[in-house]
């Protein structure tokens, strides 16, 4: 099932939380106000209370009070929906404005005559009509041992329709807020996320032939920077990597094209006319440097396309490092006497990895050390511990160096040569600092470089752990000491 837009549930997320927010706080208000007009009423009865007593304060008897009702009539204007009783303690009334009389209930609740009255309460006396109403005694003249019960109730129709229309207008703007905050939400988010369609629009522009296009970094809100430089980043390494494989499937090409075509010459020469047995004998093993040649550099390929994929399984045991090295070095002295090449091992240390890889990886440094030293001269191989508890192997052999613009791309261009020589007995093809790349990664460790032009260069493994014994020293200090 399809997810609804991001701009649908931002403007529906807005919608709601603009609403529940709307209706919050004028729920608040509302209250706030109903509030404010009970104060006020309470208010403005105790205020009459006050004035009351003040009035009754030098009376002397339910008579006097009786004689004073048009000066209490009097004090009263004003206020059309006051309802004002006087009653004395036998509960006869001794003075009224209107006919309207309180429940009892309400007269019972009066307050004391020392004290002063505050809150007032709720009578509704019919389904549409509701006072405010208070009770509070009052003393007459001091001597006079008598009380008046002061009865008050505040008829609250005019509040109503305030609250009433305020009802209203609250509910009108709840209902355009329903209907203007989801338009308004839905064009703001519409707006907002504009970049990301460009950037949409942008990614759907790119193809392989067209790695070439980047998102404009300074045109996306800062919220989509990272996004963009992180996409940005991934096509540079896309168009880097395409660069690679076409280079690479080029090279390919070549290096399978020289022996398919070797062997093809020599088959088609050998078929032109009936040989004897020994020149047959002699094209076969002509074809068989070429079938070994195809079958290492296809074994080749199959690991470093398997070691890219982390599909290569490590088979992990300490073992001596020095003593692999010594083995390693030992079959490549043929190579090395032919040359006039000698092989030195020095130092001592213990690793934790795959024997078979490592093999394969010193193999690999030396056979290359060995082809690219002159007659006469010396390939160092030493083991060691570093300062960082890792473990190192270092080969470095003299030499005319190696330029820093190749450097890097020995390691990652597959079949990249310095001298681009695809041919010779002894001639690899390209492929074996990849692998050792490749391997050391598997390893979690690293290979590097460091050459001297025209003195010494040296490649190091690193293999991170702890184990190791020894010192660990630079070769080329041994070689650069007797050159």
């Amino acid at each position: 099932m399809r997810l609804p837009s991001i701009t649908f549930r931002l403007s529906l997320s807005v919608a709601v939380l603009c609403t529940a927010a709307l209706a919050a706080v004028s729920l608040y208000l509302y209250d706030t106000l109903e509030r404010h007009f009970a104060e006020r009423a309470a208010a403005e009865l105790a205020g009459k209370v006050d004035l009351l007593r003040h009035i009754l304060a030098p009376l002397r008897s339910r008579d006097e009070v009786a004689a004073h009702r048009p000066y209490l009539r009097d004090a009263l204007v004003g206020r059309p929906g006051l309802y004002v009783a006087l009653f004395d303690r036998n509960g006869e009334q001794l003075f009224a404005t209107s006919r309207l009389r309180l429940p009892e209930a309400q007269l019972r609740s009066a307050v004391p005559a020392s004290v002063a009255p505050e809150a007032a309460g709720v009578w509704q006396a019919a389904p549409d009509r509701r006072f405010r109403t208070l009770a509070a005694w009052a003393d007459l003249a001091p001597g006079a041992g008598e009380q008046v019960l002061i009865a008050l109730a505040l008829d609250t129709a005019e509040e109503q329709a305030a609250l009433s229309v305020h009802r209203q207008h609250v509910m009108l703007a709840l209902a355009l807020a329903v209907v203007a905050v989801p338009l308004l939400g839905f064009a703001i988010a519409h707006h907002s996320l504009r970049p990301l369609r460009d950037m949409g629009g942008a990614v759907h522009r790119i193809s392989a032939r067209h790695l070439d296009e980047r998102l404009d970094e300074a045109r996306v809100p800062s919220e989509l920077t990272r996004l963009a430089a992180g996409f940005n980043a991934m096509l540079a390494r896309l168009e880097e990597s395409f660069g690679r494989l076409a280079n690479f499937s080029s090279d390919l090409a070549h290096e399978l094209r020289t022996p398919i075509q070797n062997l093809l010459g020599q088959t088609q020469v050998a078929l032109t006319r009936t040989r004897a047995a020994a020149e047959y004998r002699e094209v076969l093993e002509s074809n068989l440097e070429e079938y070994q040649r195809l079958a290492r550099m296809t074994e080749d390929m199959l690991f470093l396309a398997r070691a890219d994929h982390a599909q290569a399984a490590l088979k992990l045991e300490s073992f001596d490092l020095r003593a692999e090295l010594d083995k390693v070095a030992e079959f490549y002295k043929p190579l090395a006497d032919e040359g006039g090449v000698k092989i030195e091992c020095v130092g001592a240390a213990a690793v934790t990895a795959d024997r078979a890889m490592v093999q394969r990886a010193i193999g690999n440094l030396l056979s290359n050390g060995v082809r690219h030293t002159a007659k006469g001269g010396r390939v160092d191989a030493r083991v060691g511990s570093a300062d960082d508890g890792s473990v190192r192997l270092s080969v470095g052999n003299p030499g005319p160096g190696i330029a820093a613009e190749h450097r890097a791309r020995l390691f990652v261009d597959r079949f990249y040569r310095i001298d681009d020589t695809r041919n010779g007995a002894h001639g690899g093809h390209g492929l074996g600092l990849a692998i050792v790349r490749s391997i050391m990664l598997l390893h979690r460790g690293e290979v590097t470089l460091k050459s001297v032009p025209d003195l010494v260069t040296t490649f190091t493994l690193r293999f991170p752990g702890e184990g190791a014994k020894g010192s660990f020293g630079s070769p080329e200090r041994d070689i650069l000491s007797d050159l």
